[in-house]
């Protein structure tokens, strides 16, 4: 037989209401079934991303100054080439 158990947390009132919010637009029963899914969805997106800082920070030493940029032309700058 499979026994749940429960406990009480402490969050702020704008967290809960932002709980109740999800669970709504989740279309879940309860703030802690919208707890639960927050949770999963932290989980794998924390999975997903896995990853070594070292390398990022390492890669940080090659980086210099290009100046003023434009964040509409991202694709350009990354890719090479007219967007």
């Amino acid at each position: 037989m499979f026994i749940l158990e429960y406990t009480t947390i402490r969050v702020l009132k704008r967290d809960k209401e932002r709980l109740r919010r999800l669970a709504k637009l989740l279309g879940l029963k309860s703030i802690s079934d919208a707890l639960r899914y927050a949770i999963s969805v932290a989980e794998r997106e924390l999975e997903r991303c896995k990853g070594d800082v070292r390398v990022v920070l390492s890669s940080l030493r090659y980086a210099k100054d290009v100046g003023e940029t434009d964040a509409g032309r991202v694709d350009e700058y990354l890719y090479g080439g007219e967007g």
